[in-house]
Formats: C-alpha cells, structure tokens, sequence
C-alpha cells in the first residue's frame, strides 16, 4: 500500500494540516466529519487513516483537518457547511488539485455537496458516506444513540463508548485512532471550540446545515445536480437508515444520470472502517468508471 505522510497546507489565510499520498491525473479529496466543540469525538484527517492508502494506490489522495480539527488552526469563524465548504475549495486552489473527487463523511458529506454546487468546475464527483448532515430530515422518533454520553467529556474512553455507539461493529475502534482522538482533544483547535457553549454551537450548525439543504433541494426542484455523485452508506447505521440514503439518492438522481447508491452490509456510520475492503471496491469502481466514460 502506498505511503500517508502529514503536511501543511494554507487555504484562504489559514494554516491547514493534512495526510497525503499517492500520484495520479486524478485527486480524491476527503472531508472528515464532526463539529469542533459539539461532536462527542474529536474529528479529523485521522478517520480516513485506515482507507487512505489503499485509494492511494490509483490516485493522489488528500485528506485535510478542517479549521477547528486537528493540528489545523481554530477556526476563525463560526462552523458552518458554507465556511467549510469555501476553506475546502481554497485549499483544492492553493494545492492546484484541478477537478478533484470529493468524498465527504457526515458533515463532509454536506461539505461535498456544497462544494459541487457552489464550483462544479472544480468538482470532479462527490461520494457521500453516511451523512445524516446531507440527508433530508423531519419530525420523527428521536434517535437516542448518543444520549447520556459518559463523562469525562472528549477523555479517551468517552471518545470510545462514542465511536462504538455509531458503529455496527467497533473492531475498528483501535488503539491508533482512540490515540489520536485523545490527542486533539488536547490541541489548540479543539480547545478553542470547546471553550464555547455547546448551545451556541448546536444553533449555529442547524442553521448553517438548514441553509445549505436549502440550497440543496432548490438546485434539485429547478435545475440540474452539477456532478455525477455517489452515496455509501451502512446497513446497520444507529444514526441515520438506509431509507434516509434512498430518499437522498432519489432526489439527486432525479437530476444527475450518473448518480448511484451502494449499501454496505454489516456496517454503521463508519463503513470505510467497519469494511474498508468493500468501501475501497465501491470507491474505486466509481472513479474509475468516471474515467473511462
């Protein structure tokens, strides 16, 4: 498998940090998850840890820590799917990306779209992975997956019982990344958004999500979904159900031909870790096909 080593980046006046690796025409760039602050894991680059070798082996691969994750700098603004999106698509210009394969994790997953609508030039496709951000909400039974986290708040075990709660199967939860989750807990990133209130967080991600489906869904009603896209997602997934994938998927295949959906067997909400093998098949044959069309 191919080399991941860590590097720095600058994108729109921020100094970001990332994994890379790899060679090729072609760049898949991958957006974590999470919100600094309000998420009951520490996010970031590291989630991707495990697939982003394989990937590596066919194309470049980048996958950055967002403002307020990581080693990257705190975010200078309030988190937002817009903020990020533009962070992220600065970042594709500073590195020279040229259109680049989007694959995008929960609130990634909302990143990517807002990224292909706002610059479908520099968007080669998007693959959405298990994205309770991107899928379209409503009144319902509340999901009580993550209720009553244990304490101490972003302490290694919480981190734990948090990433074994989303998951079907935790054997992925490992030593390295329960390491580098307890690691950022501990960074300026991380430590600057939790010295804000969870609520004022929590509002302004509602928000800032609300605007960005809204967007979202005007593009689907009255024109075209700019980029052909992808959506993975877990069979087992305790925080949002396959039904919510097929919604989504029919919505953006009303409105882009090259659309597809690909259900993982036996996974939660991280199925590129849960089975990175199959997640890397799905990837791969869709980049691929994309290639030779």
């Amino acid at each position: 498998m191919s080399a991941i080593a860590r590097a720095q980046a600058e994108a729109g006046g921020r100094r970001l940090s990332l994994l890379e690796g790899g060679a090729g025409a072609e760049t898949v760039l991958f957006l974590h998850g999470g919100v600094p602050g309000l998420s009951l894991y520490c996010g970031g680059a590291h989630v991707w840890a495990d697939c982003l070798p394989l990937a590596a082996r066919r194309r470049r691969v980048v996958a950055p820590d967002l403002p307020g994750f990581g080693d990257s700098a705190p975010a200078a603004e309030t988190y937002g799917i817009e903020a990020m999106a533009r962070t992220a698509l600065g970042l594709a210009d500073s590195l020279k990306l040229g259109p680049c394969h989007l694959v995008g994790h929960d609130e990634g997953g909302a990143i990517a779209i807002a990224m292909a609508l706002a610059a479908p030039a520099a968007v080669r496709s998007i693959t959405i992975v298990a994205s309770p951000a991107a899928a379209p909400s409503g009144d319902g039974v509340e999901n009580l997956a993550l209720a009553h986290p244990p304490g101490p708040r972003w302490s290694r075990a919480a981190q734990e019982w948090a990433l074994a709660r989303m998951s079907h199967d935790p054997h992925h939860v490992d030593a390295a990344l329960l390491d580098r989750c307890a690691e950022c807990a501990g960074l300026p990133a991380h430590r600057a958004a939790a010295a804000r209130a969870p609520g004022e967080i929590a509002l302004d991600l509602a928000l800032s999500v609300a605007r960005a489906k809204g967007r979202f869904y005007t593009v689907c009603r009255d024109g075209e979904f700019p980029v052909p896209a992808q959506l993975v997602w877990g069979a087992n997934d305790p925080l949002t159900s396959v039904e919510h994938a097929r919604v989504l998927y029919a919505i953006i295949a009303a409105r882009q031909r090259a659309t597809q959906l690909h259900v993982l067997n036996r996974t939660g909400n991280f199925p590129f870790r849960e089975d990175r093998g199959a997640f890397d098949h799905v990837l791969a044959a869709f980049h691929d096909g994309l290639a030779a069309s």
